[in-house]
């Protein structure tokens, strides 16, 4: 029988936050190097950057996967089944690490794809109930506060001659924390059980988090490849490309505040949108880092908001819910990545770089569904 883990002692609802907090962090520190890591193993191995984005949507076809066996899967227990997908990602963040061999970094990334979608996946599980978009909201914001460091790693290897994929490493020892960590008790709160989904809200609340992931993730798997168009070298690009993480973390740290407010959504989707332009205008490295930050202040609280108002939807299981998340988030990191790869060898990145203003208003619209 399923554990609501509001009823927990709090001791132990201490442990599942300690659980999650460490699983994000590993999550932070490995999806904020996919940027820098596909610029960094394209030059390393002479090959086209489209060619080599598949290693960094095995995310994407993670979270497909989860969504599609997340309702049977979580029967275990979220908590089991977060432990047991970071260990998974640090042995996969190791082969990553170790070789440009794309049979050994394939075989990785698709391991810390996969135990990412299986975070991403039990995060919203476990933390669900009233209040949910700001609990969300801090855990997501200490993946982006951990993910300043790994672009900065990437830039410091670079800078003395070592290849930037060694930087993997360092989510290694977090994610080694989570896993033994003491079991954490309570599965996951269902929200009411099993019953018929509510496939209306349910299809709104997916394409919501479609759309604003697909924009997050344009900027951290190709902004990193925009700076080194501006002329600079891949590790100073991979330091500046730090300007995502710096503002998704300021962003989501502050964002629980007004994830409330009405005017939220509004202002932040108007912030990526002028981000957005000032990276498509820009022609030197200040600039697009500039417009990168700002960009990212306003992608920051998009997504907890709109997990919170999924995870909200009456009638709606925490195992469907956490599946349709999934879903959502693994088609947006699946199509919007690979749609900017695509355009850039079309048009050129700088040009590509708009495609985020249409999705933005899209998510205006659906934003103001009931």
């Amino acid at each position: 029988m399923a554990v609501d883990v509001r009823a927990a002692p709090e001791a132990d609802a201490q442990g599942v936050a300690r659980v999650v907090a460490l699983a994000q962090i590993g999550l932070g520190l490995l999806v904020s190097s996919y940027g820098p890591y596909l610029a960094g193993i394209a030059a390393e191995l002479e090959r086209p950057r489209g060619e080599l984005v598949w290693l960094t949507m095995t995310f994407g076809a993670g979270l497909v996967l989860a969504a599609l066996v997340g309702p049977a899967v979580l029967r275990a227990g979220a908590g089991l089944v977060m432990r047991v997908s970071c260990a998974g990602i640090a042995v996969g963040a190791v082969a990553m690490a170790a070789s440009p061999r794309l049979a050994l970094a394939g075989a990785g990334s698709v391991m810390v794809g996969f135990g990412c979608a299986a975070i991403g996946l039990t995060t919203p599980s476990l933390l669900r109930g009233p209040g949910a978009a700001k609990r969300i909201a801090v855990m997501v914001g200490l993946a982006s506060a951990a993910g300043v460091c790994a672009p900065l790693a990437f830039g410091a290897l670079e800078a003395v001659g070592v290849p930037g994929r060694w930087a993997l490493l360092s989510a290694v020892p977090v994610l080694v924390a989570a896993v033994v960590h003491r079991t954490v008790r309570g599965p996951l709160d269902d929200g009411g059980g099993d019953g018929p989904v509510p496939v209306g809200p349910a299809s709104l609340g997916w394409a919501r988090i479609v759309l604003c992931v697909g924009v997050e993730f344009c900027f951290a798997i190709w902004s990193v490849a925009r700076l080194v168009d501006t002329g600079v070298a891949l590790g100073t690009a991979s330091a500046l490309g730090a300007s995502f993480g710096i503002g998704m973390a300021v962003g989501r740290l502050v964002g629980p505040r007004f994830v409330d407010r009405s005017w939220a959504v509004p202002a932040a989707l108007g912030t990526v949108a002028v981000g957005t332009v000032v990276v498509y205008l820009g022609r030197d490295p200040g600039v697009v880092t500039a417009g990168i930050a700002v960009a990212s202040l306003g992608i920051a609280p998009l997504y907890p908001i709109m997990l919170g108002r999924l995870v909200g939807i009456p009638g709606l299981s925490g195992r469907h819910s956490a599946s349709i998340g999934s879903l959502a988030s693994g088609t947006a990191i699946l199509a919007a990545p690979a749609a900017l790869g695509w355009l850039d060898g079309q048009i050129g990145l700088r040009e590509a770089f708009l495609l985020p203003l249409p999705l933005l208003l899209v998510l205006l619209f659906l934003a103001r569904r009931a």
